[in-house]
């Protein structure tokens, strides 16, 4: 009997490659950027890198990105669902350009995009995904952050 949708659990969810693909046309890269995909998988973020200088780390392969100490021009990954403040966190920390993250949409707070404000890292898009063959019906979202603020996106955050 095939599985109603094609992960092993919460945190291992494939991203479709086509939708992969669409996500990284996102990202604001010139060709001679680093990149970093920290949560590997079956690797569909990263061989669809459009650099050769790029980077992976997946903790079932013995790379820890969580450990990682280098710096990136863009961090892009689909993160584990159950630990996205450790990863907001962490990718904030070593992104030099900025990062892309798909995550569940409770996931990034206003607490935690005000942190990232702090850290001078700015919502430069939003797509906002639904993908059939998860089987689960949570929004999902991928957030793009940048070091310059998009003046056609607005976030208000009062208080």
């Amino acid at each position: 009997m095939k599985p109603k949708h094609q992960h092993s659990d919460r945190d291992r969810i494939w991203t479709p490659e086509p939708i992969v693909q669409q996500l990284i046309n996102k990202i604001p890269a010139d060709l001679n950027d680093s990149w970093c995909d920290p949560c590997y998988g079956e690797g569909v973020f990263y061989n669809n890198f459009p650099v050769n200088d790029k980077v992976w780390f997946e903790i079932d392969k013995g790379r820890d990105y969580l450990t990682n100490t280098q710096k990136f021009d863009w961090v892009v990954t689909n993160i584990p669902f159950s630990q996205p403040k450790t990863f907001i966190e962490k990718m904030s920390d070593d992104c030099i350009k900025g990062f892309g993250i798909l995550c569940l949409a409770n996931s990034m707070t206003a607490t935690r995009q005000k942190m990232l404000n702090n850290k001078g890292l700015y919502i430069n898009s939003v797509t906002t995904l639904y993908i059939k063959e998860w089987g689960f019906g949570y929004r999902t979202d991928f957030y793009v952050f940048t070091r310059e603020p998009n003046k056609k996106y607005e976030v208000i955050i009062y208080g």
